[in-house]
């Protein structure tokens, strides 16, 4: 069992904010499992509250678009954990849902800015402090979205999510012969806050809800609480040979065939 065993590992979990969404959730897991934390987010408030529950060693404002910020992150989150064994990119933005030739540029363009850039200017950041530490691990939050097209509206994210996923093939062929594994989760429809916040719109209940839930054979949405122990196996040592995976976490949605179905 010491080869789940993270106690001491020194983490690093964007978009960590108390929100009650994926960063959060693993934030507290990964403190439960015994590991520093260094948290950044762009909800001070929020981030405020997530330090006060695991009391990370370290945490700060930081939008993951913007260079200088990721930078000077990366740099004290260093100086305070004294290095960085494991990489969570957990931000993702969703400005609206919208038919493809109605997507505004500007929202095109802020989608892969977080969702794309912000992640790559994370892991550039943190990759040369893993290579002089001889290793560490990075685990970047996909989605489903990424491997198949989900339609309403989901164009723009969806493409962000599949550049998600091949960033991660492309870095673990690239580091792994010099300790750095790099995987990714893909999760299905999370109750998340702003999943939640789609609960008060009848059309998306009476209408949209039962179609997501149709593809889920477990019957229920997935919680952010379901991605802190995939997360957790993929930082530790009991995952020393899982690298350039992408992990679904979507209660079957990807093994399911569009014409199957659970029996109710």
């Amino acid at each position: 069992m010491s080869l789940f065993d993270l106690a001491g590992r020194r983490v690093v979990v964007t978009g960590a904010g108390a929100n009650g969404g994926i960063g959060h959730a693993l934030a507290l897991g990964f403190a439960k499992a015994g590991a520093r934390l260094a948290l950044c987010d762009i909800d001070a408030d929020g981030l405020s509250r997530t330090v006060e529950e695991t009391q990370a060693a370290f945490a700060a404002g930081c939008d993951i678009s913007v260079e200088a910020e990721v930078e000077a992150f990366f740099a004290r989150a260093c100086e305070n954990l004294g290095g960085i064994d494991v990489l969570v990119n957990v931000p993702f933005v969703f400005p609206r849902r919208c038919p493809p030739h109605e997507l505004p540029l500007a929202d095109w363009e802020r989608m892969f800015a977080v969702n794309v850039t912000g992640y790559f200017l994370c892991i550039r950041a943190a990759l040369p402090l893993m290579l002089g530490q001889g290793g560490g691990a990075i685990i970047n939050i996909g989605s489903n979205a990424g491997e198949t097209a989900l339609g309403r509206g989901a164009f723009a994210y969806s493409a962000t999510k599949s550049a998600v996923h091949q960033m991660t093939r492309e870095l673990a062929v690239e580091y792994c012969a010099r300790g750095v594994r790099v995987n990714a989760l893909a999760p299905a429809q999370v109750l998340t806050p702003g999943l939640a916040a789609h609960m008060d719109n009848p059309h998306f209940r009476d209408n949209v809800l039962p179609r997501i839930l149709m593809g889920l054979p477990m019957g229920r949405l997935l919680t952010p609480e379901d991605m802190v122990g995939p997360a957790l196996f993929l930082a530790s040592d009991a995952a020393a040979c899982v690298n350039g995976v992408i992990l679904p976490v979507d209660g079957g949605n990807l093994a399911m065939n569009a014409g199957g179905g659970a029996p109710r």
